[in-house]
């Protein structure tokens, strides 16, 4: 039974990749035209391209490509792709209400889970405040919400309360790995700072 849940999961991962293509040129547009912002800007203001600027000007255009190309994804999988239901009408409630129901309906609830684990990773990534969970986890509870609220206005989808909790969990799964990798990234750099003083020493 679980490598039949696993396959339908990986089913859908690879139905999300399908947008990928697209979402590459839409993303390469956003960040061609805020690297052309940041450039404007810095002319208008007569800044001093540094390395270290633009280093992290460039670390910015990674993120901003990543992020539109992950939420053009998420978008087209719960919203843009999909055509009205009329059965789709109500608010389901009840928690884990399809679970038991087959296997395709399991490998949903882990989807809707995997979903979200990348935004729980891009998100703190935006800026300071958002690495707190105080902040950044009502916001992506927010925006689960908002599908939803979609999905249920123009029939496109189930709207229910399972969706938004596991989404949220995969949000916190995600955030949980960000701070294992900052944890990793903070203790290799400590490390080479140590080592290239010694070296200096």
């Amino acid at each position: 039974m679980m490598n039949t849940i696993l396959e339908l999961v990986i089913f859908q991962i690879r139905e999300a990749c399908m947008y990928l293509p697209n979402a590459f040129k839409l993303a390469a547009t956003v960040c061609f035209a805020a690297a052309l912002a940041g450039l404007s800007v810095c002319r208008a203001f007569h800044k001093k391209l540094t390395v270290k600027f633009v280093f992290r000007f460039a670390l910015r255009l990674i993120w901003l490509f990543t992020f539109v190309t992950y939420s053009y994804c998420v978008l087209q999988l719960t919203i843009l792709s999909r055509t009205p239901v009329p059965r789709y009408g109500r608010i389901d409630w009840v928690f884990l209400s399809r679970w038991f129901d087959n296997n395709e309906q399991k490998a949903f609830y882990i989807a809707n889970i995997v979903m979200f684990i990348p935004f729980g990773v891009l998100l703190p990534m935006s800026g300071k405040p958002m690495r707190h969970i105080l902040i950044a986890a009502p916001i992506a509870t927010a925006c689960s919400i908002g599908i939803e609220a979609v999905q249920l206005k123009y029939r496109l989808g189930a709207c229910q309360l399972d969706d938004v909790l596991l989404n949220s969990l995969g949000f916190l799964i995600g955030f949980l790995v960000y701070l294992a990798l900052a944890d990793v990234y903070g203790l290799l750099s400590a490390i080479a700072k140590f080592l290239y003083r010694h070296r200096k020493i």
